[in-house]
């Protein structure tokens, strides 16, 4: 019995209670969040009038607007919840299946948390800014002065922006590509249990 309860303390202790990679992903969901809340400062304050025009006339008058909106919504959704629901991957995989990133896997979960957080970013915040500046050029138009058609700032926004926000979206996929490459070997490769 003695050696039974020595086995079961030695298992317990070396028994992995948190996993390294779910770790690195709440902090990146962590950073992202707090830059998520200098975003919405920037957009609310913004609103007092140190941004002409302000977002939400932008929002509420263009087309371009909803690009602000989309933009904000997508960093929100995907930058700060998916990477914190993507650690309960990394979680499960480390310390309930008791599987290990080494190799192969590890290099893609790094090109997972990289790729995927600088593609998230980039495109959600190119998103915002073509929004404002697009919405700028169109506002007059709207108000009934001068300014560029709605066909114009579609021009305008595609010419500038399109390939940018394409660029740092593929990156976004192939980091999204890796991670879920290193999951897929490393469930394949966990320990059999018996």
């Amino acid at each position: 019995m003695k050696t039974l309860a020595e086995s079961i303390a030695r298992e317990i202790s070396v028994m992995a209670t948190e996993s390294k990679w779910a770790t690195r992903f709440v902090w990146v969901a962590i950073i992202q969040g707090a830059l998520s809340a200098i975003v919405t400062t920037f957009l609310v304050f913004g609103e007092l009038g140190f941004m002409n025009p302000p977002v939400s006339l932008i929002i509420s008058a263009t087309v371009p607007g909803v690009w602000i909106a989309l933009g904000y919504l997508a960093y929100i959704i995907l930058g700060v919840v998916g990477m914190a629901v993507t650690a309960l991957f990394y979680q499960y995989l480390e310390v309930n299946l008791k599987s290990l990133y080494q190799g192969a896997p590890k290099t893609f979960a790094w090109l997972h948390l990289i790729l995927g957080n600088i593609g998230v970013v980039g495109a959600s915040w190119t998103i915002m800014y073509a929004g404002y500046l697009g919405g700028m050029a169109s506002l007059p138009a709207t108000l009934g002065g001068q300014g560029l058609s709605p066909l114009q700032v579609e021009e305008l926004i595609r010419a500038d922006f399109l390939l940018p926000i394409a660029a740092f979206a593929g990156l976004s996929i192939l980091g999204i590509v890796f991670g879920g490459l290193g999951y897929i070997f490393v469930y394949r490769a966990r320990p059999k249990r018996s």
